[in-house]
């Protein structure tokens, strides 16, 4: 199974440190910062790519990643967006946009 893991905050650390336990897993990380949390800890040594994902990008970014299933890390999203008046607020929007625009099931964590 490829799994693409959108964000490496907290919560896609966490997700990250168990599907390493399955060697069947394959994960690609992406990110919108080079040095996310999952990077900082340790747990990866980078991110296999740098990208902001939007509704817009999300299905011509899925047909160069293949993935079974996605996994957005809530916690990446509100930092992209955190700066923003009422940005938890337009995160959360935007999570749900991309989530309801990929092709591919996608689960927020």
């Amino acid at each position: 199974m490829r799994i693409w893991l959108i964000g490496a905050d907290q919560a896609g650390t966490s997700a990250l440190k168990q599907l390493r336990k399955n060697p069947e897993i394959q994960v690609v990380v992406s990110d919108a910062i080079p040095r996310p949390k999952a990077v900082e800890q340790r747990v990866i040594g980078q991110v296999d790519f740098i990208e902001s994902v939007t509704p817009l990008n999300i299905n011509q970014l899925v047909k160069r990643v293949r993935p079974d299933l996605i996994l957005l890390d809530r916690g990446a999203i509100q930092r992209a967006f955190s700066r923003l008046s009422e940005g938890f607020a337009f995160a959360e929007s935007i999570q749900n946009e991309i989530a309801a625009a990929s092709a591919i099931p996608c689960i927020v964590l």
